[in-house]
């Protein structure tokens, strides 16, 4: 039997990882402000935080204009992520950081609008750190801190990781902090939008590799805290470093949140 919101729930979001998927993220946020669905508490991981982040401070939907705008800064930074440019293979998280700073001057958990939850993976202990208080900045920097790509971050002395590590989608996080209804999005779902019959090369099976672990350690996750609603757009042929394809992603995000939830009836 599926759970129905009540008037009094609380309704938590969990973005997953997924690097440029994650622009997918922005559609299914769009949906779910177009349904006029409110959300009381967000927990993010990799991408997730920093579009989650971006959410919960007002800003998202300038951050969706700048990624489609023909000249901006923003995407010349995100671009930069492209393994094909191996001299930039490791940046300092600071580049990436810049694009949250241009949007706006929040800096603290504190400032935000709705309650947020990054994840992060300490390295060192193989242990999930959850931040929800105190420097954003720092929390977002550590949770999108991909190894390879950018720079580990120290979290109070601990050297920290891209979060999708241990917690792909960070379920649980929105749980903890109360909410009563829980729609967890996979970006890491195998099924595709088109099917494309190509070759890959060494950079096109890593990530798919990767994609391959995450969403199993994703869905094994969802057996322990089993969503309400389990969002997952059809984005396997996008790769991760698929930067300057943000209106696709977005919108197959914004078509698959808004089937997802118009067929789970959230409004009886």
């Amino acid at each position: 039997m599926k759970k129905t919101i009540k008037e009094n729930y609380k309704i938590g979001v969990a973005l997953g990882g997924g690097a440029a998927r994650g622009y997918a993220h922005i559609g299914v946020l769009k949906a779910i402000d177009e349904l006029k669905i409110p959300i009381d508490f967000i927990s993010g991981t990799s991408i997730g935080s920093f579009i989650g982040a971006l959410y919960a401070s007002g800003n998202l939907n300038q951050f969706e204009e700048e990624i489609q705008s023909k000249n901006s800064f923003i995407k010349d930074v995100l671009f930069k992520l492209d393994p094909i440019y191996p001299k930039l293979a490791v940046m300092n998280g600071d580049e990436v950081i810049k694009v949250f700073k241009k949007l706006t001057d929040i800096t603290t958990f504190e400032e935000l609008n709705i309650p947020l939850t990054t994840i992060t993976t300490d390295i060192v202990k193989n242990e999930k750190i959850e931040c929800n208080s105190g420097d954003l900045i720092n929390a977002i920097k550590a949770s999108i801190a991909i190894p390879g790509v950018l720079k580990p971050t120290y979290i109070n002395d601990t050297l920290c990781v891209d979060g999708g590590l241990i917690d792909p989608v960070p379920l649980e996080s929105v749980i903890k902090m109360g909410a009563d209804y829980t729609i967890a999005v996979n970006l890491y779902g195998l099924e595709s939008s088109e099917k494309e019959d190509e070759k890959y090369n060494i950079i096109d099976i890593i990530d798919r590799s990767v994609k391959i672990v995450l969403n199993n350690i994703a869905h094994l996750s969802f057996k322990l805290n089993k969503p309400d609603l389990l969002i997952e757009p059809p984005i396997d042929q996008f790769k991760g470093w698929d930067f300057h394809r943000a209106k696709e992603l977005i919108d197959i995000g914004y078509e698959e949140g808004k089937k997802s939830l118009t067929e789970n009836k959230l409004f009886i």
